[in-house]
């Protein structure tokens, strides 16, 4: 059984689980993951517009899951800390037993009752 996880831990972590909601910025983060990129490259490696690329960064930066540094105009992004890592390493994990048919689940019914919400 789990241990009981405080209120405080559940806001936090509700706040950077909603932040990492979006598929782009999910992907950013798991880039990130092999170090620190500039804008340019994030925006180059999924083909996003620069000023969509610098949103989702503010977004992030801004709820301490990614960092950064600045070397003359350029500013390096990376992640801020190990908890995010953890996050895709968990869904890394639950990839696997998916595909591998440990676990099953039907996203389907899930995106069946996103549609009716």
């Amino acid at each position: 059984m789990a241990k009981s996880i405080s209120t405080e831990f559940i806001q936090m972590a509700a706040r950077i689980l909603k932040t990492l909601g979006h598929p782009d910025r999910i992907k950013i983060v798991e880039y990130l993951e092999d170090g620190e990129k500039t804008v340019g490259q994030i925006q180059r490696e999924f083909n996003l517009l620069q000023p969509v690329t610098s949103q989702h960064l503010k977004v992030m930066y801004d709820r301490d899951i990614v960092t950064f540094r600045q070397e003359g105009t350029r500013y390096y992004y990376s992640l801020a800390n190990k908890f995010i890592t953890k996050i895709l390493d968990c869904m890394s994990e639950v990839q696997e037993k998916l595909n591998s048919g440990e676990w099953d689940f039907d996203f389907s019914i899930t995106s069946n009752q996103e549609e009716v919400a």
